[in-house]
């Protein structure tokens, strides 16, 4: 059998190494001959990032361009596509079906792109069904979160979370008497906004306690609050995380979120954090509210929820080690690679 793999980025974007990179030992094992052919290389992220807009505009459609010819050209010696999100971001769905008929596809979701065909207005007229129409002509569709299956009404769907190599995280926090709480947030410089839904509560926090903020992967600047900056890196984010004590993961309440997989949960877990997470439909599935975290329903449940793991060492010990224990049976390659390359074989 040979796959396929046409992903957004190339094993430096997180979406793509998590949900199909890293899956390349389990591929091996079973014999699968696979190829990835990404859409967009490592320099758009770092543009995107640094928002060049017009330079990652130059790009996508370069990026799209090589991909036509490449699929015009290459697709017929593949048994089975497998395809993040969609083929051509913004081109309607007549164009991908010109590309895909007679093939036989997957999707993967991470992420509901559907949301800004149907929200943006510029967009809606020729791309609201995109999304709908590509997932009824797959032969199967992974999805990270069970959301999905609610919002895409078809019976093709196979949940697929974002998971993590144990193996990365061979240490789990041990010692939770601290003088300062370090709370951590992990994340991108496009998804830091969120950070801004916890400032009055660590503001207010800040005051009473000793607490520092440690955000990984962007920046942000908080009055009255300790905030250390870190830089990502593959290498030290397992450590850095270990070396806090309460996981953070704070969502808007619109569709864009409801899509979303909840890996930064899983991360703080997979070191013994406990975590304090809004109320989205991964979130509620991977945290136990009272078990190994705390969902906050409201922005005002913030302070309340953080306090109570600020001042409970015992509680924060309690729900680090069941979240690790989650984690392990639940949300890792161990458990999930077998049953990935399954899912490939069965279509």
């Amino acid at each position: 059998m040979k796959i396929l793999f046409l992903t957004k980025y190339n094993s430096d974007g997180a979406s793509s190494r998590y949900r199909t990179y890293n899956y390349k030992p389990y591929f091996d094992k079973k014999e699968i001959q696979y190829y990835f052919k990404p859409l967009l290389d490592s320099d758009y992220v770092l543009d995107l990032y640094n928002k060049k807009k017009i330079k990652t505009l130059i790009q996508s459609v370069f990026s799209v361009l090589r991909r036509i010819v490449f699929l015009l050209f290459n697709s017929k010696q593949y048994n089975l596509i497998i395809i993040e999100k969609e083929l051509f971001p913004n081109l309607p769905y007549f164009i991908e079906s010109f590309f895909l008929k007679s093939k036989l596809y997957a999707l993967d979701f991470d992420d509901y792109i559907a949301t800004q065909y149907k929200e943006n207005k510029n967009k809606r007229f020729f791309l609201k069904n995109k999304i709908d129409k590509l997932v009824s002509g797959a032969k199967f569709v992974t999805v990270g979160n069970h959301w999905y299956f609610e919002e895409f009404k078809s019976n093709n769907l196979i949940f697929l979370p974002t998971v993590i190599n144990l193996e990365d995280y061979p240490n789990v926090k041990q010692n939770y008497l601290t003088k300062v709480v370090t709370i951590v947030w992990i994340g991108s410089p496009t998804t830091v906004k969120y950070l801004q839904i916890v400032v009055p509560a660590l503001q207010c926090l800040a005051k009473k306690y000793a607490i520092k903020l440690k955000v990984i992967g962007a920046a942000i600047a908080i009055e009255g609050v300790d905030v250390e900056i870190v830089d990502w890196s593959a290498q030290t984010e397992a450590k850095e995380l270990l070396s806090s004590d309460i996981g953070i993961m704070p969502l808007r309440d619109t569709l864009w979120e409801k899509g979303k997989c909840g890996f930064k949960l899983i991360q703080y877990m997979a070191c013994g954090l406990p975590v304090v997470a809004s109320r989205t439909p991964a979130n509620e599935e991977i945290v136990k509210n009272g078990v190994n975290g705390l969902i906050v329903y409201n922005e005002n449940d913030w302070y309340t929820k953080l306090e109570e793991l600020i001042l409970n060492e015992s509680l924060r010990e309690r729900f680090g080690k069941s979240g690790r224990n989650r984690i392990e049976s639940d949300y890792s390659y161990q458990v999930w690679g077998n049953r990935y390359v399954n899912m490939i074989n069965n279509a």
